[in-house]
């Protein structure tokens, strides 16, 4: 009976080992060297996290941070330039003692950079429109930026990459829809008429920006594919030749703004539709992906541009037909990156996998009949 044991533990330690190392010899030594490089790898990835933020808040601190505190506080040239080098190199420390006292996960740095960048930019478009002093604006666009990042932070813990550049898709895609809306009702955007005031305006595409946050964060996490960054490029992609494409139809005209808005907005939202159902829900790209399909299209739509410039001489429609030998060949040019990269299926509802951790040493461990606590999975909300 004893031996019987024995032998169904060495099976189960056995099966732990093979699960554990990917290599024939299953030595305690390789084992061990399995799970160092395995930490090692962790360890480097939050190393790039945590220094992909601290470079995203240094350049937050010479761009936004530190312009905006020195309109706000000073009174002069040597006071404001004074304020403006204080508070951009104390972003640098800053972000870095953040950055070593929180875990900085890939949607933190995504999430807390965009909506540093968005939030501030609202305060300053809505502060400026409403005619406010200078301290006033750089009071507003600072407290937009610290406040965008702080709520990043606190809205990326959890998610994944993909999520986090979804939830920030959702808001530019529907800012952007917000004022091309208003473009078409209203006439124009910061127009004397009698339609939105500028405060109006402003404050119609912040609302629609928000609720656009919540709808593409609740894309992703309901979607029954998986997104990835990639993926969220390869929609920007085709948001942008979904609008090169609408515009071969008013180019050779003289449209007026509305025309213009209404057309790039209905475009750019069929190539969004046609994005995702033909590239997201079949393939996982990385980001690397992602850039080489934007290449791969504006490399297309400059060989279509050349063609179409070529084909058209002094025809009466010439721009809309180089449009179109553009918009042709910016598809041509994402096709063809798509079969050269050759990326990855779309793991479908296995994406939340990505959320679980497998420990298969502590396996090895509760086999060997060590006392102790030995969790195998780890599931993270």
């Amino acid at each position: 009976m004893r031996v019987t044991f024995l032998l169904i533990r060495s099976l189960v330690a056995g099966a732990a080992l093979c699960i554990a190392t990917p290599t024939d010899a299953q030595t305690p030594g390789e084992l061990t060297s399995v799970s160092a490089s395995d930490s090692a790898a962790r360890a480097r990835t939050s190393r790039e996290l945590r220094t992909r933020f601290v470079r995203d808040q240094t350049i937050l601190g010479f761009t936004v941070y530190g312009p905006s505190f020195a309109a706000m506080v000073a009174d002069d040239g040597v006071t404001g330039g004074a304020a403006y080098l204080v508070m951009a190199g104390g972003s640098f420390f800053a972000s870095a003692e953040l950055s070593r006292r929180m875990q900085i996960t890939e949607a933190r740095q995504l999430l807390s950079s965009a909506m540093a960048w968005r939030t501030a930019g609202a305060a300053l478009a809505f502060s400026a429109s409403a005619d406010a002093g200078g301290r006033q604006v750089g009071a507003w666009t600072l407290l937009g930026g610290f406040t965008g990042t702080g709520v990043g932070l606190a809205l990326g813990k959890g998610l994944t990459g993909g999520e986090a550049a979804a939830t920030v898709f959702g808001h530019d895609f529907a800012a952007l829809s917000a004022l091309a809306a208003v473009t078409i009702i209203d006439g124009g955007l910061f127009v004397e008429n009698d339609g939105l005031t500028d405060e109006g305006t402003v404050a119609l595409a912040a609302v629609a920006g928000a609720f656009g946050y919540a709808a593409g964060r609740t894309y992703a996490g309901r979607a029954k594919h998986n997104v990835t960054v990639g993926d969220v490029q390869t929609m920007w992609i085709g948001a942008t030749i979904g609008a090169l494409g609408a515009s071969t139809a008013i180019a050779s005209s003289d449209p007026d703004d509305a025309t213009v808005a209404g057309t790039l907005l209905a475009g750019s939202a069929l190539g969004v539709l046609a994005t995702e159902r033909w590239l997201v829900r079949r393939y996982d790209h990385t980001r690397y992906e992602g850039n080489l399909l934007a290449l791969g299209g504006t490399a297309g739509a400059l060989m279509g541009i050349g063609i179409g410039i070529l084909v058209a001489g002094e025809a009466d429609r010439g721009e809309s037909l180089t449009l179109g030998f553009a918009t042709v060949g910016a598809i041509g040019g994402v096709a063809m990156t798509e079969r050269y990269l050759q990326p990855t299926r779309d793991r479908g509802r296995l994406a939340f996998l990505e959320r679980v951790q497998f420990t298969p040493l502590n396996a090895v461990a509760a086999a060997s009949g060590r006392p102790g606590n030995y969790p195998l999975l780890r599931f993270t909300f």
